[in-house]
């Protein structure tokens, strides 16, 4: 069976098997470097943020049972002070374990080196947060001159998903407030990028429960009213223009909605471009009696 390829450059391109480090103070066990837990700090540029408290405790657990199975990458920045380029989520459960040494990597590499390692470790395991990996290829770009070409295939992401995590950063405040919580997900901010009024469709997302597919659908619309230039929009509320995209779907047909909900009644209308188009929704309806 062919094996497939993996996408994106991938750690193992940084590290060999052979780049355990001795140093004088630091005890070697089982041909890896152990150093203590003290001595190693994050990095404050590391793009993950948000550390789930209770995915740490579950974490410190295992490390009590199994022990940390992976090293963790750091690079020293002096004697005492080593700076953790991948494993910073393996080092946080270590001190919960209360864990005093913990086994390394030590890496020379550069600031760009650095930053590449972090995002593709996160990103590879699914671990960022939608802003987290947005704000990690803008740095690439903005920091180290990387096109978004060269950063998909950093990554082994297409180049219109790294343009369009970017172009998250750009939403409003209380849409990333969203984000950020959790209450929005990576496909509803980019559905959101193409909305008039990303605030006012979040607010309707997190209280209805929209789906992603919904959320595209409502997003088009607005699109397409305000394209249209209506002299006078109508004001539909959320069931109304779900139901019209529903009944558009099955007839193919467009459809509008004009309800009077103060006095419980309205008209629907299905639109046409010729004779033959009538004719297709006369059998379409006529199926139904």
């Amino acid at each position: 069976m062919k094996k497939k390829k993996a996408l994106g450059r991938g750690l193992s391109s940084f590290i060999s098997e052979d780049e355990f480090i001795n140093s004088g103070e630091n005890n070697i066990k089982n041909d890896q470097l152990y150093l203590p837990i003290e001595y190693i700090k994050p990095n404050p540029d590391q793009p993950r943020k948000i550390f789930d408290t209770d995915e740490l405790k579950e974490l410190a657990s295992t490390i009590n049972q199994k022990g940390i199975l992976q090293p963790l990458i750091v690079t020293q920045k002096n004697d005492k002070y080593y700076e953790i380029v991948a494993g910073e989520r393996r080092w946080r459960a270590a001190q919960l374990a209360q864990i005093h040494e913990i086994p390394v990597i030590i890496k020379s590499l550069s600031d760009k080196e650095i930053i590449e390692i972090a995002i593709i470790e996160n990103v590879q395991r699914s671990e960022l947060k939608p802003l987290e990996e947005a704000e990690g290829y803008l740095k690439l770009v903005n920091d180290y001159s990387y096109s978004h070409e060269k950063v998909s295939k950093l990554v082994g992401k297409s180049r219109p998903y790294v343009s369009n995590s970017i172009r998250i950063l750009s939403l409003p405040i209380e849409v990333k407030k969203l984000i950020k919580t959790g209450f929005l997900t990576s496909g509803h901010a980019r559905a959101l990028l193409n909305c008039n009024d990303a605030v006012s469709l979040s607010n309707l997302i997190v209280k209805k429960g929209l789906s992603v597919r919904q959320t595209e659908l409502l997003a088009k619309r607005d699109k397409i009213e305000i394209a249209n230039k209506k002299a006078v929009p109508i004001k539909k509320d959320l069931d109304t223009k779900l139901l019209e995209d529903e009944l558009t779907a099955h007839l193919k047909f467009k459809v509008n909605i004009h309800a009077d909900k103060k006095k419980n009644k309205g008209k629907i209308n299905i639109q046409y471009n010729d004779n033959e188009e009538l004719q297709t929704i006369c059998e379409i309806l006529k199926k139904q009696f």
